[in-house]
């Protein structure tokens, strides 16, 4: 599929083709190697770029197990990559592994962008509904503790009245039941 491109790639680099020069998107031939899954063209140019660790992971034998052991079946590329051998295969996986990366970063980018911008995104849209929501309840629930407050301010204030009506009511004595019955009722009427 890429058959020449790497001998193309040395003699480039043998001519004296600068290895950190960067794309629009700050990308070097390394990094635009290791998007693209071109695992001997990363391995070709990895000593001779000054920036040893650039944007993303390196890609090795061990990193490859990652890309082999996920069910992408090829790429979009093309229509020939959907019958791909095993190494075409974790090739075109590698490469669209790294576009995923490529595309949450300037995802990630936009949405600072456009928040910088003014705009509200549908997630701060929906926390900020969840938070009205919150400091609704909480004013609900802040009235409604002010008013059994006041409700048993109110029943103390009755207690006290009650108890002090009862401290004047003259004491009778203990044979009196009459009187006893009518101070009964009395009490139970103002209680009422």
């Amino acid at each position: 599929q890429h058959k020449g491109h790497i001998h193309c790639l040395q003699w480039l680099v043998e001519m004296g083709a600068d290895c950190d020069i960067t794309n629009d998107a700050g990308e070097t031939p390394k990094d635009v190697a290791k998007r693209f899954g071109h695992l001997a063209a990363v391995e070709l140019l990895a000593p001779r770029t000054g920036n040893g660790n650039s944007s993303d992971e390196e890609l090795d034998a061990n990193n490859i197990k990652f890309f082999e052991t996920h069910g992408v079946e090829g790429s979009t590329d093309s229509k020939e990559d959907l019958t791909l051998d095993e190494a075409e295969k974790r090739n075109a996986r590698v490469r669209a592994y790294h576009k995923i990366k490529e595309l949450q970063r300037l995802l990630e980018i936009a949405y600072s962008n456009y928040r910088q911008l003014g705009g509200v995104t549908e997630e701060e849209k929906m926390m900020r509904k969840e938070e009205r929501k919150v400091e609704k309840a909480v004013r609900e629930l802040e009235a409604q503790l002010e008013y059994e407050r006041v409700r048993r301010e109110k029943l103390e204030s009755q207690l006290d009245d009650y108890r002090a009506e009862i401290n004047q009511t003259p004491t009778l004595q203990a044979g009196d039941d009459d009187s006893n019955f009518l101070l009964f009722i009395c009490t139970i009427d103002r209680w009422q």
